[in-house]
């Protein structure tokens, strides 16, 4: 596989100059998931007899890619991670445990009981219209179904947490949010009844909606785009892919902890590199200063020596020209004492020179 990922715009176009069938083979999946991608995420397909028509340079008209228009990437590997063996294989391990959806509620579990409670409370609150009314959240999962609707949902929920609970899972829930915890991976659930947008007979310059019950429910993992949800069809309802969804979710939270090491691999190997070289930028700006240092230590050698041997000369000079006199002498012991000074093997210190640098004289 070329391209592990690619942009709706990318297939979209991909879709419309190259058959499905020659596609499949470059990402190494079937035709069937290449079309499904493409419907999961809004993107149109070619009609029957769009290649012939190509091929004899017959006209054509290619369907534009659909709003939202984002360049959001699709990930080709967890397409072809969803039909995967390994679900299957996983599949009938949870199906061993023998777990069947209840006619009714046994021992709800607690998020459920909190649940249904605050369920409860919201009818009366809506009902009376006491809208001061508090109600509380605590332990109350994400479950937003109409009343017809909400026994089978709880159901479902119970018997999805009772589970994942067996298989060592961690349930959470904050402010009616519900977060599943797989081997240190979190995922957020919300559990809804799918709503059909109807067009209401508006006065307004805007169009404006209802949202209508439809009676599918759906489960939606929301943690990561492209958002994967599981619903009811005509023929299956959600019940019939509970074990189908956890172990998709055990699946893929193996999946992005094997991901969050490799990640966390290289973060380190990263750091580990940044560190060397800076270690090693440490090494040579410090070998540069002590050589810097040892060339203005030798200069100042060699200027003082060069010093030294002025005053020496000046010195005899002024005796053997008989110009010697005590004005000559203080200058001479005053050029001495700076030489001392500046000589980087006496280094005589010197009050009215104190803070001066040596190298630099300033």
């Amino acid at each position: 596989m070329k391209k592990k990922k690619i942009t709706r715009k990318e297939l979209h176009n991909l879709i419309w100059k190259t058959p499905v069938t020659h596609i499949s083979k470059e990402y190494k999946i079937t035709s069937y998931q290449i079309r499904k991608i493409c419907k999961v995420n809004n993107i149109p397909l070619p009609e029957s007899g769009h290649w012939m028509k190509l091929k004899f340079n017959k006209k054509i008209v290619t369907k534009t890619l659909p709003q939202p228009e984002n360049n959001s990437e699709i990930d080709i590997e967890d397409y072809n991670f969803k039909d995967s063996p390994e679900i299957s294989k996983r599949e009938k391990e949870f199906k061993d445990l023998k777990n069947i959806l209840p006619s009714k509620l046994s021992k709800p579990h607690k998020y459920i009981s909190a649940t249904k409670i605050y369920n409860d409370k919201i009818k009366i609150r809506n009902n009376t219209r006491n809208w001061t009314m508090k109600i509380d959240t605590t332990n109350v999962i994400s479950i937003d179904v109409s009343d017809k609707l909400l026994s089978r949902a709880l159901r479902f929920m119970d018997t999805f947490i009772k589970i994942a609970e067996k298989r060592g899972y961690e349930i959470f829930t904050s402010d009616i949010t519900t977060t599943i915890k797989i081997k240190e991976q979190s995922y957020n659930l919300r559990f809804r009844e799918k709503n059909k947008r109807i067009k209401k007979n508006s006065k307004t310059s805007w169009p404006e909606y209802d949202l209508i019950p439809t009676g599918y429910l759906s489960l939606k993992v929301e943690t990561y785009y492209p958002i994967k949800e599981w619903s009811d069809s005509k023929t299956k309802q959600i019940e019939n892919k509970l074990f189908n969804i956890l172990s998709w979710l055990e699946l893929r939270a193996e999946k992005d902890l094997q991901s969050s090491i490799e990640t966390k691999l290289r973060h380190e190997q990263k750091e580990k590199r940044r560190k060397e070289a800076k270690e090693l930028q440490r090494l040579k700006d410090e070998e540069l200063l002590m050589f810097s240092n040892l060339m203005n230590s030798a200069t100042r050698w060699h200027k003082s020596q060069y010093l030294k041997n002025y005053i020496k000369e000046f010195e005899e000079y002024t005796t053997q020209s008989n110009s010697f006199n005590a004005e000559k002498e203080k200058w001479i012991e005053w050029a001495k004492e700076k030489i001392d000074w500046y000589d980087p093997f006496i280094e005589k210190e010197i009050e009215l020179l104190k803070g001066i640098d040596r190298d630099t004289l300033k």
